[in-house]
């Protein structure tokens, strides 16, 4: 197991490494590791990170990894500025604004921005689980 992973959040533009077994998170501007190895979202109250494992793409969620597959049931629902994400078989509720740049950004899709989005858009798709798998 790589115990600490580097870490993308494309809204705000800010990586993280991640410290797998402590929960230890240091945050800064500029990429330090070559290449993808995940993405991140923050607010005051949350922290939720998705990476590629060996075995598929893996969740992490107030100190616990999770493992994505096409059994669960994933979902965002939106009202007005205000979504919920949940991922109703590990009972994870994450209520968030609507991130700033969803009709800001001309050239980005709201799957490109809002993290919570596109994984309930794309976990049942093969594409998901070959980007989120690492050799």
């Amino acid at each position: 197991m790589l115990e600490i992973i580097e870490l993308k959040n494309y809204e705000i533009y800010e990586f993280c490494a991640l410290n797998r077994k402590t929960g230890e998170k240091n945050f800064y501007k500029k990429a330090k590791l070559y290449g993808f190895t995940g993405l991140y979202f923050k607010d005051n109250d949350n922290f939720l990170a998705i990476f590629p494992t060996s075995n598929g793409p893996i969740s992490y969620y107030k100190g616990k990894e999770y493992p994505i597959n096409k059994d669960l049931t994933i979902v965002v629902q939106k009202e007005g500025k205000n979504r919920k994400f949940e991922i109703k078989e590990y009972n994870i509720t994450i209520n968030y604004i609507e991130p700033k740049y969803i009709g800001f950004d001309e050239w980005s899709s709201e799957i490109d921005i809002d993290l919570f989005y596109m994984i309930s858009q794309q976990y049942k798709e093969d594409e998901f689980y070959k980007q989120f798998t690492s050799c």
